[in-house]
């Protein structure tokens, strides 16, 4: 909660797991061309994001872009899709009651190492679902497998899961995109 408290109220945030805990303040405030906070965590899952949101609320910030990258972890641990996209929308909701942020960012989950019991298709098919969400809540999808294309592994450090700085910037691209024609 310091980072909240300290300096100027951001205009852009980014919430999530690590992935989005590992995004350099740099690239991001340089893709969306707003003074950026990035308040991800290490480990989180969907629902510890909108818990963490909770406590956050009580900052009264209003950015103008808010970035949300989690479900990585959900979707490790062998939570559905409907599952996942459920936690997300609520997120959504709180993030929309909390702060207001105009325009809502919604990352889909980059390719991975299949973690166990799960295959490159559930991924997929989450990401589908994921997307099916951003519509019906008129939220600006982040396709991270066309950030990552031709070949995702190139953006992923050795353990198959984290990003990066290749991955990084391609992700950063990405949103600089998204966000000039969105």
């Amino acid at each position: 909660m310091a980072r909240l408290a300290a300096g100027p109220a951001p205009e852009a945030v980014a919430l999530g797991d690590s992935l989005a805990a590992g995004w350099p303040e740099p690239d991001l405030a340089a893709a969306t061309g707003l003074t950026t906070r990035n308040l991800g965590l290490p480990g989180d899952r969907v629902q510890t994001t909108r818990w963490r949101l909770a406590a956050m609320a009580a900052f009264p910030l209003r950015p103008r872009l808010a970035v949300l990258m989690v479900g990585t972890n959900s979707f490790a641990d062998g939570d559905a899709p409907e599952v996942i996209v459920a936690g997300l929308a609520d997120l959504v909701a709180a993030l929309r009651a909390a702060w207001a942020p105009p325009v809502i960012v919604l990352a889909s989950v980059p390719w991975r190492a299949a973690p166990p019991g799960r295959s490159e298709a559930d991924r997929l098919a989450l990401n589908a679902v994921i997307g099916d969400l951003a519509r019906m809540q008129a939220l600006r999808l982040l396709d991270c497998d066309a950030a990552f294309r031709p070949d995702p592994a190139t953006g992923l450090d050795a353990d198959r899961l984290h990003l990066n700085a290749r991955g990084y910037a391609s992700l950063s691209a990405a949103l600089a995109s998204l966000l000039r024609t969105g």
